[in-house]
């Protein structure tokens, strides 16, 4: 049944992908949107395999491991009292005997924010409803939910950006993304929220209606659950791009205003009025990171030290925080197998980045506003990332949530015909 289960999920995920419309997408053939939820799956056996068979010390901390094994624990719950179950499921029993025998409910390390590691333990505990107790059920589940935000946002970027087959590739077909999404880990709940809460969105700059909000709510309420800092990077971006949609100011101008409007009241918020402690949390969470790496004696681990929740720090390191965030890892640092393709994909954002720059092509207006979100969105959370990640390995996985923005913003800054037609020539 261990691999019987698995199978007759993913069969059953297939059939509702190739028979639902809303994984329907005009110029994409089903069979390659089919093909790439199939990637997924082999991705997913890559990932038991190397953590069940070749990293056998590595997963007894693994996150794919801890989580499902805490939800294992509270699961049982259910056996003795099916209303005890569903009180830990919502939050409502928090004093449960069953929580002594978590490992990982509770976070070592606490930064005044929800703790996400109780997020993805529900989400398992709502899997092993379906999975009864075999693990790669749970992978299954975790492709087919990544699937679905990756879908949300590939179909809210192709309302703005026609290049159907480019699209696909920045979204669908990036290594890390199709690695790291499928098994039950938090960037699955990153990306369905990013989901959810981009196509919401677009839509509603476009229509409101209850059905779009709705959408956008509920990808709001899924990131705030599982990766704040992910919500606190939207936030300036998301209230300028509905600004700019609603207005005939210049893009530049409102996004310039509201960020410098959320560095200045979050500096004051902290330094002056000590009321949200955004800055110090950061410099506490870089301190206990560094702490982490050393004490597990992390391979990919960066000397980049602590810091103090100072202005003058924080400004100092900006540089450092968004290159380590954007360029790393290196193709001549390379340590072992898993950081080849991150590397690759690393050189290919600077290989856009030169074509931009030789084949420059100014976006259309629909598409400035969406370049603008993007790069705001992603340089919030490159930084986020950098001034608090001392571990390359982690960078890596963090900033899988930018990939289909940043990359696309690239492509569409690019005059892909001028390329095409100098090749022609030559």
């Amino acid at each position: 049944m261990s691999i019987i289960l698995p199978v007759i999920w993913a069969i059953f995920f297939l059939f509702i992908i190739w028979k639902c419309k809303f994984f329907t997408i005009d110029g994409l053939p089903k069979i390659t949107i089919i093909g790439a939820f199939l990637l997924k799956l082999i991705a997913s056996v890559f990932l038991y395999v190397i953590y069940t068979y070749y990293y056998v010390n590595d997963s007894e901390v693994c996150d794919i491991l801890k989580y499902y094994r805490d939800a294992k624990v509270l699961f049982a719950s259910i056996h003795d009292s099916v209303f005890d179950f569903f009180k830990i499921l919502l939050g409502i029993d928090t004093n449960s005997p069953y929580f002594e025998q978590t490992d990982y409910w509770s976070r070592l390390y606490n930064y005044g924010f929800i703790v996400d590691n109780r997020t993805i333990i529900r989400t398992n505990m709502i899997v092993m409803l379906f999975s009864f107790g075999y693990i790669g059920v749970h992978y299954v589940f975790a492709d087919f939910l990544s699937f679905i935000g990756y879908f949300l946002i590939f179909k809210a970027i192709h309302t703005i950006y026609p290049r159907t087959k480019m699209i696909f590739c920045f979204v669908f077909l990036m290594p890390s993304s199709i690695l790291w999404t499928s098994a039950m880990l938090k960037e699955v709940i990153v990306v369905l929220g990013l989901g959810f809460t981009l196509y919401g969105m677009i839509a509603i700059s476009k229509k409101n209606s209850w059905q779009n909000i709705t959408c956008f709510i509920i990808g709001l309420i899924l990131l705030l659950g599982i990766k704040i800092y992910v919500l606190v990077a939207l936030l300036p971006a998301i209230t300028s791009y509905f600004i700019v949609s609603k207005s005939k100011i210049k893009p530049w101008i409102v996004y310039a205003f509201i960020c410098c409007i959320g560095i200045v009241f979050l500096g004051y918020m902290d330094f002056a009025f000590h009321k949200i402690p955004f800055f110090e949390s950061f410099a506490g969470k870089r301190k206990d990171f560094i702490n982490t790496a050393i004490i597990n004696n992390a391979g990919s681990y960066l000397p980049i030290g602590e810091i103090t929740s100072t202005p003058w720090n924080f400004i100092a390191e900006t540089p450092t925080a968004i290159w380590n965030g954007l360029a790393l890892p290196y193709l001549w640092t390379i340590q072992n197998p898993l950081q080849i393709l991150p590397a690759l994909e690393s050189a290919l954002l600077f290989v856009l980045m030169l074509l931009m720059v030789i084949f420059f092509k100014k976006a259309e207006s629909q598409m400035q506003n969406f370049i603008w979100f993007s790069c705001i969105f992603s340089l919030v959370l490159i930084w986020e990332i950098g001034i608090t990640t001392p571990v390359v390995g982690g960078i890596v996985r963090y900033k899988i949530p930018i990939f289909p923005f940043l990359y696309t913003t690239f492509a569409m800054l690019i005059d892909w015909d001028k390329i095409k037609q100098r090749f022609k020539l030559k």
